[in-house]
C-alpha cells in the first residue's frame, strides 16, 4: 500500500501555474503529481541539512531548538 497522503491545496503564481503546465503537457504528468515530486525532494532536502545543523551545533556546544548543549 502507498503513503497516505494528505490533503493540501494553494495558490499559486500565473508564472508558476504557467511552468507546471508546460512540464505537465511535455512529460504528460499532472500538476498535482509534479508539486507533490518538488515538494517531497524539497521537504527531504531540509530534514537533512537539519539533521546536518544539529549535528554541526552539538559539536560546537551550541544549543539547538532542543535546548541542548550551552548557549554562548
Amino acid at each position: 500500500m502507498g503513503i497516505e497522503l494528505k490533503d493540501f491545496r494553494g495558490r499559486i503564481t500565473p508564472e508558476t501555474w504557467c511552468w507546471l503546465e508546460a512540464l505537465s503537457r511535455a512529460t504528460g504528468a499532472d500538476q498535482q503529481a509534479i508539486v507533490r515530486d518538488v515538494l517531497h525532494r524539497w521537504a527531504t532536502e531540509q530534514l537533512h541539512a537539519s539533521s546536518i545543523a544539529g549535528k554541526l551545533l552539538r559539536a560546537e556546544g551550541i544549543a539547538g531548538n532542543e535546548g541542548e548543549g550551552g548557549a554562548r
